[in-house]
């Protein structure tokens, strides 16, 4: 029998992002971001020989776009701008946290990688959603492995249902009964 596949839902697939120097602290994602894209390239130059053409195969080079509507007082994306201004150095995460890819030990299939954003953009149009955009750039090689989501994590990618009660008295506080809405 054929082996059946199923498609990679965009959505489930998220950013998160550091400051490099600050490894004590939790990576954070950007909130409402609509799109971003992994690249790696190699230049493949042509070699004319007598023999006929060979290929000298270039050093890996890896970015990343990103883009998001701007929200209002969103500490990540002011932490992305000031790294460009200030040349610091970020780590990013590309989490798949569809639930089907959560493993045994509740981790979700990442990209993690080193480098600096080359720019940041922030445009605002009179017809469109204010957006963020910018490229990072890679250093070295990405890594592939699983990370884990924290609840603080997993709450800025969805909410979880909480009951009418006040939170902290006993009420619900998106423990159980918990819905992903997507």
């Amino acid at each position: 029998m054929p082996e059946t596949h199923e498609m990679v839902n965009g959505r489930n697939k998220i950013l998160l992002f550091r400051l490099h120097k600050n490894q004590n602290e939790e990576a954070a994602k950007l909130v409402f971001q609509t799109e971003h894209t992994f690249s790696y390239e190699r230049s493949n130059d042509r070699i004319v020989t007598k023999d006929g053409p060979i290929l000298q195969i270039g050093d890996l080079e890896s970015s990343v776009e990103i883009t998001a509507i701007q929200a209002k007082n969103d500490p990540v994306a002011e932490m992305l701008r000031d790294s460009v201004i200030k040349g610091e150095r970020l780590e990013i995460w590309e989490l798949n946290v569809d639930e089907d890819a959560e493993n045994e030990e509740g981790k979700y299939p990442a990209v993690y990688a080193q480098g600096y954003l080359e720019g940041w953009e922030d445009v605002a149009s009179a017809e469109d959603e204010p957006e963020v955009s910018g490229t990072f750039n890679i250093e070295m090689h990405p890594q592939f492995d699983f990370a884990t989501l924290t609840d603080a994590q997993r709450e800025a990618v969805q909410y979880a249902f909480r009951d009418t009660t006040p939170v902290g008295d006993g009420g619900n506080d998106g423990g159980g009964g918990e819905s992903n809405g997507g």
